[in-house]
């Protein structure tokens, strides 16, 4: 009888990582938490990987208080998080000859190229979280074996299963525009929002297929949009008639953290997941 193969999820109980639990359902999951290991901890890493002997890991923990990484206590932090545990936790699975899977951002990109970014487009972070996704990146690259790097863009979907996950855009609107007479969106910031039921499970495919080791973009399909574009998406789906605008991020204080201004992905060594109108749907009207 074949034994069953075993992979660590890190960052099992955020956005994304329930999602990939669900998805490797049929594989022995190795649950990451934070509390069970602390990916800042090389030696821990180490220890963790080589007594758990896992086949595959996936990292989907991150830093992503964007403003916060701006103040240098935090930013230690997010490069801890962000930049340096992916690269041990890759270090560790290069040792075991084992595939190693890392979630990245749209961050990383300067974000003033109106054609979108594809996967190889020269990364250029104007933030300092930007700037420790991307030293993630390279840390898994120097790593060598067999890594992939996974860029998201605006994720959505089911709430994470920790009190310290940060509330998604999805959950934040619809929480306001039930609690307040009316809202006014940062029309700006323009990306591809994608759903993490979707990109979990593109997750599998790309690691079950023959697509080999490298960068990708995991999107849904559909247009480009703005915060408020893309809120008008989900309102008008569920039919939400709070009062709404859209206005410039100089209508709101200003924040410390820089953010791209067009950071579409666009995806050109893997198929686009399903539209994003279906994903809503499925996300919203269950």
């Amino acid at each position: 009888m074949t034994a069953q193969r075993r992979v660590l999820i890190t960052g099992a109980h955020g956005n994304l990582g329930p999602q990939l639990v669900k998805t490797y359902a049929d594989w022995d999951v190795i649950a990451g938490t934070r509390d069970r290991l602390d990916i800042t901890d090389r030696d821990a890493v180490f220890r963790f990987v080589e007594t758990r002997k896992p086949d595959l890991i996936i990292n989907a923990a991150a830093y992503n208080l964007v403003d916060r990484a701006e103040d240098p206590q935090w930013f230690a932090m997010a490069q801890a998080t962000n930049g340096d545990g992916p690269g041990y936790l890759a270090l560790a699975a290069a040792g075991r000859g084992i595939p190693f899977l890392h979630y990245s951002s749209d961050y990383v990109f300067r974000g003033d190229a109106r054609e979108g970014y594809v996967e190889e487009d020269t990364p250029d972070p104007i933030s300092r979280y930007g700037a420790t996704k991307l030293a993630g990146e390279r840390a898994v690259q120097a790593a060598g074996g067999q890594t992939y790097i996974c860029r998201l863009s605006k994720i959505f979907g089911p709430p994470g299963e920790s009190t310290r996950t940060k509330e998604s855009f999805v959950g934040l609107m619809l929480r306001l525009a039930a609690s307040k007479p009316s809202l006014d969106i940062v029309d700006e910031e323009i990306g591809s929002p994608s759903y993490t039921v979707d990109i979990a499970a593109a997750t599998r495919r790309l690691l079950d297929g023959d697509y080999g080791p490298g960068v990708y973009h995991l999107v849904n399909a559909g247009p480009d949009v703005t915060w408020y574009g893309f809120a008008e998406e989900f309102f008008t789906l569920l039919g939400v008639t709070t009062p709404r605008r859209p206005v410039t991020a100089d209508h709101f204080p200003p924040r410390p953290a820089k953010r791209p201004k067009y950071a579409a992905l666009r995806s050109t060594k893997f198929p686009l997941l399903r539209e994003r109108s279906e994903a809503l749907r499925a996300f919203l009207c269950r």
